[in-house]
């Protein structure tokens, strides 16, 4: 699930958003896949840090790089603390994953359809919790990777999927990053916040290669929206 996201902010407009300073220029990206290279926001030396990372988590015990070769893209938030690959980073590395929205399927008719989802049409820059690690290959190559979590759906969304990613608000993002790892209470408190409103719509299937990259694979699709006899085009929902 939540194999695909988009990030189309300029790299100054998430710096502001996150109140960190980005130096690097790239551009907007619409279909953004698993093992490829991703934007993070952490904590490091007591201040935030933009950062390039990898979305596919590798635990740092992984000696052979067996999870290189299977991206782990998202983890459940009920059990992230006791998972022996998830547990360091629960308690020690905590990431945020800048956003404009993500794609989740559904089968209709027998064929899966896409849907894009956001906090409103017009695609304003959010964040997802995440999990990092660090990771030494037996070569000595250094790997920094990440993933984000999720929990169960709930409301109309489910009809899309059984499970959503966590978002953070603005005002959590500090208390997510500045993990205190002898008392996980802030993290878990965060994990369960009330969701946002969301807005989703059905969108062309090109988006189920990782080739595609352009601004119209989040566009609704001529004629589609989610059926729904709780609210009008587009469907509002919410997200747990």
């Amino acid at each position: 699930m939540n194999a695909r996201f988009a990030l189309k902010d300029t790299p100054a407009e998430i710096g502001r958003h996150f109140d960190v300073p980005i130096t690097d220029n790239f551009p907007a990206r619409y279909n953004i896949a698993p093992s490829q290279p991703v934007s993070v926001i952490l904590h490091e030396g007591g201040k935030r840090k933009y950062e390039i990372v990898r979305w596919g988590f590798v635990p740092s015990w992984d000696k052979e790089g067996k999870w290189l070769k299977k991206p782990i893209v998202n983890i459940r938030s009920e059990t992230a603390h006791e998972k022996p690959m998830f547990r360091h980073a629960w308690r020690r590395r905590h990431c945020l994953f800048p956003l404009n929205g993500f794609y989740e399927w559904r089968t209709e008719d027998g064929v899966k359809q896409p849907y894009f989802i956001s906090l409103g049409p017009d695609m304003p820059l959010f964040a997802l919790a995440g999990l990092y690690e660090d990771w030494l290959g037996p070569d000595g190559s250094e790997l920094r990777s990440a993933a984000f979590l999720t929990r169960e759906s709930e409301g109309d969304v489910r009809q899309i999927h059984s499970r959503t990613p966590v978002v953070v608000r603005p005002e959590d993002y500090e208390g997510w990053l500045a993990v205190d790892e002898l008392d996980d209470s802030a993290s878990w408190a965060i994990v369960n916040e009330k969701p946002p409103e969301f807005v989703y719509w059905p969108v062309d299937r090109r988006v189920g290669s990782w080739k595609p990259d352009d601004e119209a694979l989040t566009r609704p699709i001529e004629g589609g929206a989610l059926r729904s006899e709780k609210a009008p085009e587009p469907v509002r929902t919410r997200l747990l």
